[in-house]
């Protein structure tokens, strides 16, 4: 763990470099000292379908849902919550056309029914 998930609208596609972004937002994960390099999983995935606030088709979301291991105090969660985000407003600002909802949730998973047993990431990257 982690793993950052991100939705967004279809309409910021044409001015967001959507896997920059991804490999931003890894690089921030890194960055954060908390997380091991090969547990990092970032995904993006945009939504077609969808209505925003008043139905305006110029409005714009991303919303960023980071899963991450147990057992970590909440102020090193909200340390790491707040740099993830800072970086994705780095990012976005710039690029992201008309009015536009940036949000993540950060989430801690149980320890018991998380499951991770089959993973050799963390072995290749002992190798390099």
């Amino acid at each position: 763990m982690p793993h950052l998930t991100i939705e967004y609208s279809a309409n910021i596609e044409p001015a967001v470099d959507m896997p920059a972004f991804c490999r931003a937002m890894r690089d921030a994960m890194v960055e954060t000292g908390i997380f091991p390099l090969g547990g990092i999983r970032v995904r993006a995935f945009p939504c077609e379908t969808y209505v925003i606030a008043d139905g305006d088709p110029s409005l714009g979301y991303l919303n960023m849902i980071c899963k991450i291991g147990a057992g970590r105090e909440e102020a090193v969660r909200l340390k790491a919550a707040e740099e993830i985000y800072a970086a994705a407003e780095v990012f976005l600002k710039p690029v992201v056309p008309g009015p536009f909802a940036l949000s993540l949730d950060m989430v801690e998973l149980d320890p018991v029914t998380s499951l991770k047993r089959f993973n050799t990431i963390h072995e290749h990257l002992k190798g390099k």
